[in-house]
């Protein structure tokens, strides 16, 4: 049951509907609407403006975080380029290389393989670590080349995957040498990791500064004529029967990276 004040309270808003309507279809609500749209209209624009500022802000989040998406893209990218390069101009060195090689004459360029280094050391002299060993058919006492056929050295120690090259300039390197021009005979030894020493001169022989020293290609494996260096001094005593020359090695050691190691004709 309904009371006397809920009725009352039903009726009142009632009235006031009715009221509004009439009103309103006889046009005297525009100036309330006016009045009313006017104190409201400052939380309005707040609203709407707090929305847009926040929907703004979100799209910058939005597309800030593509933004650095895509930068990951494009670096990745950038690095596959990188290496993809990087990998194309070793390869191109390589062909650089073999190129020279195979500039020489046919009696000058046997049979080799072509090895990186990997390491070395100057322990005696000097070292170095390549990555070919027995598996690439390298064996112990097989000679080493640049691909101007500039001698480096000798295979003391081949392993399955890698092997150990005594370099020229080593203290225990021991070379049967020929100048190129006078033809006088002699042995290079190493001399401190810095140059060579060409021994065993007769002291009668003439041999001169600026000459060309080559393999001999006597009681070892490396053919004849591949180049040591040049004579940069000759040393003697009139008291001795031999004179030496010292040898400036061909090889710039600090910028080798491969190298050719010549394999003997019954290894393959």
């Amino acid at each position: 049951m309904f009371s006397f004040r809920s009725l009352k309270i039903f009726f009142s808003i009632l009235a006031v509907i009715l009221l509004l309507i009439f009103f309103g279809r006889l046009g005297w609500l525009g100036a309330p609407k006016n009045i009313a749209f006017k104190i409201i209209e400052p939380f309005a624009s707040l609203f709407f403006n707090s929305h847009e500022f926040l929907s703004g802000q979100f799209a910058t989040l939005f597309t800030l975080g593509d933004l650095i998406e895509e930068s990951k893209n494009l670096r990745a990218h950038n690095l596959a380029l990188i290496g993809e390069n990087s990998a194309l101009r070793e390869k191109e060195e390589e062909n650089k290389i073999l190129r020279r090689r195979l500039e020489l004459p046919l009696e000058k360029r046997p049979e080799s393989e072509i090895a990186q280094i990997i390491g070395s050391s100057s322990q005696d002299g000097g070292y170095l670590i390549v990555n070919k060993g027995k598996n690439g058919g390298i064996s112990d006492g097989m000679f080493a080349v640049t691909s101007q056929n500039f001698l480096v050295g000798k295979v003391v120690e081949a392993n399955l995957f890698y092997s150990k090259i005594l370099l020229i300039t080593s203290n225990q390197s021991i070379v049967n040498v020929l100048s190129q021009e006078t033809r006088v005979k002699g042995v290079a030894k190493g001399n401190q990791g810095l140059s060579l020493i060409m021994e065993m001169i007769p002291i009668a022989e003439e041999i001169k500064e600026g000459e060309t020293v080559i393999t001999s290609g006597l009681n070892d494996s490396a053919p004849q004529g591949i180049i040591l260096g040049v004579i940069s001094k000759i040393i003697f005593r009139e008291t001795e029967i031999f004179k030496k020359a010292e040898i400036r090695p061909a090889v710039d050691f600090e910028s080798l990276e491969k190298i050719f190691i010549l394999k003997n004709p019954d290894s393959s």
